[in-house]
């Protein structure tokens, strides 16, 4: 409970006063405590790794010993390490990591070591408890004994060309496993090859050892991940050796009730393939503008028109805060189900942030693919039709996005959508904004000097009044005019598709940005 109004117009000049001082106090303290939490994060983080490595020390001259020689005690110590630190062993029982380590073999490569070959015949898989190994497939030769021979020649160079073993299709690091896919049945053939990238510690486990651990774990991952890519259309005109590949690099997660697999702002690292059950999206229009700042100065020159300034009245600074942080509560837009995807607007749009929210309503299981795994993969000439099917189903999902949100808070997921499906529009815009700076014109005797930015305004804002069918015809060399008409098209017949309420639309078709003077100027 707050404290009693008092009728005094001084006392509560007072109090604001008082107020504002007390939270400047408490942001110092809590900034002060924030320097202080960082800084022991940072310690705490420095002093982990360097226990982590001492750890994997210990771990090594273990397992470099005779199996004979490993005691049950020595083997027991290092099974909570294994757990955490190998990708796969989080989920296999004790027991079964204990015989891991009891049993396994070590291997030490240096850096450029081709240690799996493709078209090779698999004997045993590879956990990568330190170092980097680079992936590499041969796409261009269906062979696999063709592929081995091409292999074995680049290997046996005194100097390694990577080039030659084919694309780079992945980077495996410490935690990660390798090899696994030649040991899913007897005789199965390796289908890519690693080099290591560094100096690299394995631990080998034969084929012997995969039965009795971690063979029932790997199979059924690898047989969701399987079905999922074969019978997803997206990858229908993929051959077997691509498809293979994707499901290679795929990993299979399961996510709790209420987490977060994506946060609006949070650094792009990862898109994720929804393979069963639900995630709820969650948007803050406003905060694109600071999320997104050269894109939105961008919107700004490009289509002027969307962005109406709104003068705010002189308020106290505390008040100010307090509304815009009320301003900026994320709103929920929809559920996304099976073989949705998260992630793959920003990595087309070549946004570094996520421009949603996505949190999972129930234990959700996910395939995981890395930024940099996807970008090799999906940007290739065999990948151009996939690519397409995706821009027009994330177009669409922009439309609920648009439709599901405050009208007057739209026209940045407008920009978005114009990006992704007229970028060639938007590129003109601004050549043209860019190439034609000022126009002069005659009137009566006396010479006026208009920019055409300004007459673009003016001609903008007539065309806010007309219907999409009479803005397609106009004249093409007003291009901004063109993308509006295409955008509120795209939005029409998506609404038709859809649905969705005609006057709703009728709104959205005619929003714009309402931009404070007081945030430009701050």
């Amino acid at each position: 409970m707050g404290d009693p109004r008092r009728d005094s117009s001084s006392s509560e000049s007072d109090e604001e006063t008082s107020d504002t001082s007390m939270n400047d106090s408490n942001d110092n303290i809590n900034h002060n405590n924030n320097s202080n939490n960082n800084n022991n994060n940072n310690n705490s983080n420095d002093s982990n790794s360097h226990n982590n490595i001492s750890s994997l020390s210990k771990m090594v001259s273990l397992i470099s010993r005779d199996p004979q020689a490993r005691t049950e005690f020595e083997c027991n110590d290092f099974i909570p390490l294994l757990k955490k630190h190998i990708e796969w062993f989080n989920t296999i029982k004790p027991e079964l990591i204990k015989k891991i380590i009891k049993r396994c073999k070590f291997l030490r490569c240096p850096p450029g070591s081709v240690f799996i070959k493709q078209g090779d015949v698999g004997d045993s898989m590879y956990a990568i408890l330190q170092g980097t190994v680079s992936v590499h497939v041969i796409f261009e030769i269906d062979s696999e004994k063709d592929c081995l021979e091409k292999v074995e020649a680049a290997a046996a160079k005194k100097k390694l060309n990577k080039s030659d073993f084919g694309n780079e299709v992945a980077h495996k690091y410490g935690g990660s496993c390798i090899g696994e896919v030649a040991l899913l049945s007897e005789n199965c053939l390796r289908t890519a090859t690693c080099i290591t990238a560094t100096s690299c510690d394995f631990i080998v486990i034969d084929r012997e050892l995969y039965n009795v651990s971690v063979k029932d774990y790997i199979e059924k991952e690898f047989q969701d991940k399987k079905n999922f890519v074969e019978k997803n259309p997206l990858f229908k005109l993929w051959s077997p050796k691509q498809r293979n590949q994707l499901v290679i690099s795929l990993k299979k997660q399961t996510i709790g009730f209420g987490d977060k697999l994506a946060r609006q702002g949070q650094a792009l690292d990862n898109i994720y393939f929804i393979l069963n059950g639900d995630v709820q999206i969650q948007v803050d229009c406003p905060a694109y503008k600071k999320q997104f700042q050269q894109m939105y100065c961008d919107l700004q020159k490009l289509l002027p028109h969307l962005v109406t300034e709104e003068r705010e009245e002189i308020q106290a600074p505390h008040v100010l805060r307090k509304k815009r942080m009320a301003g900026h509560k994320p709103q929920q837009i929809c559920i996304l189900g099976a073989n949705e995807t998260i992630g793959t607007l920003e990595i087309i749009l070549g946004l570094e942030t996520y421009i949603d929210t996505s949190i999972t309503t129930g234990e959700c299981d996910v395939l995981m693919l890395k930024k940099a795994q996807f970008e090799r993969t999906f940007k290739r000439k065999f990948a151009a039709v996939t690519m397409e099917k995706l821009k027009e189903a994330l177009a669409n999902r922009l439309c609920l996005y648009i439709y599901q949100s405050d009208p007057k808070n739209v026209a940045f997921l407008k920009y978005l959508n114009m990006k992704l499906t007229d970028p060639n529009v938007l590129q003109e815009v601004k050549r043209r904004k860019n190439s034609r700076g000022r126009l002069e014109t005659n009137v009566g005797q006396e010479r006026v000097v208009r920019s055409v930015e300004e007459r673009d305004i003016i001609s903008v804002m007539k065309r806010l009044h007309m219907n999409t069918d009479s803005a397609a015809q106009l004249p093409p060399e007003d291009m901004s005019e063109v993308a509006l008409a295409k955008m509120d098209r795209r939005l029409r017949l998506w609404s038709e598709k859809t649905n969705m309420n005609g006057s709703r639309l009728a709104d959205l078709q005619n929003s714009n940005i309402s931009l404070s003077i007081h945030d430009s100027e701050g």
